[in-house]
């Protein structure tokens, strides 16, 4: 519970309204009701938040909403995260090592530490401070877990990977699986190159659940900081993806791949081997990327391209089959004409 005073104090914004009442939780204008919070980041919603029951809205610079509660920020999306954070209590962890776990005599852990039951943690592996594992989690040897972050249950960490600080691991990734690496032999079998390489996290990365982030061959696949990755994402080895990228859900990054910082995958787009895409390019759903991009543009199709060149050929594609009509029209009027003049010529 908040009073709308201090929800302006948490957001810095302008607060224009009743200071006292009280904010009990965050809700959307169609199901918000009295006590409630809402937001309002386009013109296009105020009459939505005229008819809303909520007590308060939290509306971007320029809207006004006659007659409410109002807290003006530039961000609205960004200032209810941090609402949220203060009315919804996060669940309170027991700080040790529970003893159903199993953790190495030469494993290093940090203060304030929560380790849950039936966790393993190999030799030489250090956990940072603060730093909450839940069940079932395996954590490899030397491999560095930094501080304040949190590993959701059944998420596997192998040998020699570093994460770093504030890092959310949801359940189910696999951090450190080996790189897909083979060579044809003469005979056409094919024998496994071994992947002795590295896998770096760094801070303030968030890795969805079930993805697969894989070791390199001989160096290292490293994941930048702030980079968010969704569930269900393969990312292969010796790639590195840039500050403050964004890959969704079923998206891929193949071997020795780059991406700059600020790329966005969208759900299902695929990056091919050795290919490097440029700063702030957006990849819209199911596009394959098979050569070079450039920043700053947005790519769709498979080979990917350029939107707007993609879409003015998808438009030209569907009047195909109104050309081909035509051209059968003309080709019939050319025929008969054809016909009518040699008719005339053997009179």
């Amino acid at each position: 519970m908040l009073k709308l005073s201090e929800v302006a104090d948490i957001t810095a914004g302008q607060l224009s309204g009743e200071p006292g009442i009280y904010i009990y939780r965050v809700s959307d204008l169609e199901e918000a009701k009295e006590g409630d919070i809402s937001f309002v980041c386009e013109e296009k919603y105020v009459k939505q938040a005229e008819a809303s029951k909520a007590s308060a809205f939290i509306v971007k610079t320029g809207i006004v909403i006659a007659g409410r509660n109002l807290i003006t920020v530039p961000n609205p999306h960004y200032s209810v995260a941090k609402v949220m954070e203060k009315l919804y209590l996060k669940e309170e962890t027991i700080k040790g090592v529970h003893p159903a776990s199993l953790v190495s005599e030469k494993a290093k852990v940090g203060a304030n530490v929560s380790i849950m039951p039936y966790v393993i943690i190999e030799s030489g592996a250090e956990i940072g401070e603060n730093t909450v594992i839940y069940p079932f989690v395996y954590i490899g040897k030397n491999t560095k877990i930094g501080q304040s972050s949190i590993i959701y249950p059944n998420v596997v960490i192998r040998e020699d990977v570093t994460v770093g600080n504030h890092v959310i691991i949801h359940a189910g990734a696999v951090i450190g699986s080996d790189g897909f690496g083979y060579t044809k032999k003469e005979d056409h079998t094919f024998y496994k190159i071994p992947q002795v390489g590295k896998v770096v996290i760094e801070d303030y990365v968030e890795i969805g659940a079930n993805a697969c982030i894989d070791r390199a061959m001989l160096f290292e696949t490293r994941i930048k900081q702030g980079t968010k990755i969704d569930n269900l994402v393969q990312i292969a080895h010796n790639t590195c993806i840039g500050e403050n990228c964004i890959l969704a859900a079923q998206s891929g990054v193949a071997g020795s791949a780059k991406l700059a910082k600020g790329v966005i995958l969208a759900g299902q787009a695929g990056v091919a081997d050795h290919v490097t895409v440029g700063e702030n390019a957006f990849i819209l759903s199911q596009s394959g990327v098979s050569k070079d991009l450039e920043g700053n543009k947005i790519y769709v199709g498979s080979p990917a391209e350029e939107a707007r060149q993609a879409w003015k050929t998808m438009a030209e594609v569907k009047r195909l089959s109104e050309l081909s009509l035509k051209v059968k029209l003309l080709e019939q009027r050319l025929k008969e004409i054809d016909e009518y003049l040699n008719g005339q010529v053997k009179k």
